[in-house]
């Protein structure tokens, strides 16, 4: 058997199919042909459009979910980024087989990015696929590039229909996944607050120390892609705490910035990334993933070394230094969302 799978994201749209090894060829036929001669049914289409308008709805109503769209409007917007993957319930229904139709034709012309791993013969399988995918160029322009984010404003107010529960975001855009200090600014998400198995700063002191949340956790390259990522902490919280944890989370971020970082700490989190590489690298799905990701990129993610010399070579001084470039914790975005009746 084999597994058909679709995707969609900010930066592209893709298929994939899972197989066995010696069913390789028919494999690739599948994933060219659904890639490069979709069709849309209009009762299909239809259809997604209200499924997908209906998972829509339902993500407004939880209340984290509704104050990190507001996040991501106060950092991203005009951008794209800054509304939910999904569109809007008008825009999904409005939706037209031709719509769609059109849209898959001129996101062609952006090229197209191919990656088969597995236990098979190297030159018949990209023969094959270049094969498949060496057709004639449809002509089309690809669409324009998005504009720049700009963000609305330092501080945001989501009124949600939670009983007792407040959610706070707290941070503002860093840096493109190819950017030189990438690496560097992992190793600090992890101090702040990132790592499964290390604390981080942000809830040891927020979730911890203090008891002022159920959940807290940090980031700083968070959806780093193409487009910039994000400085990003999170504390799930009260509406009676919520002050004193956004006070807590801009003291651990201006912390960082102007006291660095421990010896210990690099040492711990240099080898909590490096020990977490091999989990990613066990399977022929991941390593697809990873060699699109490298092409997409023009980072070699899929060589071990290369992410193993990334590591080893940041330093303390290193690290504090990408800290300084890049966290501004007097450029700190602030959203919080609150139940209905209570004031920000």
């Amino acid at each position: 058997g084999m597994v058909v799978q679709s995707s969609g994201t900010f930066e592209s749209i893709g298929v994939s199919v899972d197989a066995l090894a010696q069913d390789w060829e028919l494999a690739l036929e599948w994933a060219v042909e659904l890639l490069l001669e979709s069709a849309f049914p209009e009762d299909r289409c239809a259809w997604t459009a209200r499924q997908t308008a209906a998972e829509l709805e339902s993500l407004s109503d939880q209340p984290d979910v509704k104050t990190i769209w507001g996040f991501y409007q106060q950092l991203y917007t005009p951008h794209p980024r800054s509304r939910p993957l999904h569109g809007s319930t008008e825009s999904l229904l409005a939706l037209t087989p031709a719509d769609c139709a059109e849209f898959h034709r001129r996101a062609q012309a952006h090229s197209v990015l191919a990656s088969v791993a597995g236990v098979v013969d190297e030159d018949p399988v990209r023969e094959r696929l270049l094969g498949l995918l060496g057709r004639p160029e449809n002509g089309t322009e690809p669409y324009p590039g998005p504009p720049a984010p700009v963000g609305t404003g330092p501080r945001a107010h989501v009124t949600t229909d939670a009983e007792d529960q407040a959610h706070l975001y707290v941070g503002h855009l860093s840096v493109p996944r190819r950017h030189p200090d990438y690496t560097a600014l992992e190793l600090l998400a992890v101090i702040l607050g990132s790592g499964a198995g290390l604390t981080g700063r942000i809830p040891a002191r927020i979730r911890e120390r203090e008891g002022l949340a159920y959940t807290a956790y940090a980031q700083t390259v968070a959806g780093s892609g193409l487009d910039p990522g994000r400085l990003l902490a999170y504390v799930g919280t009260s509406p009676a705490t919520v002050e004193k944890a956004e006070r807590g989370v801009i003291e651990e971020i201006t912390r960082l910035v102007q006291d660095g970082i421990e010896d210990a700490e690099l040492e711990e989190t240099r080898a909590y990334l490096l020990g977490r590489e091999p989990f990613r690298r066990e399977t022929a799905r991941q390593w697809a993933d990873l060699l699109i990701e490298a092409e997409e990129y023009g980072i070699p993610l899929d060589d071990f070394e290369h992410r193993k010399q990334e590591l080893e070579s940041l330093d303390r001084p290193g690290v504090e230094a990408a800290a300084r470039r890049h966290i501004h914790p007097d450029q700190l975005r602030v959203t919080v969302g609150l139940p209905a009746g209570t004031e920000a």
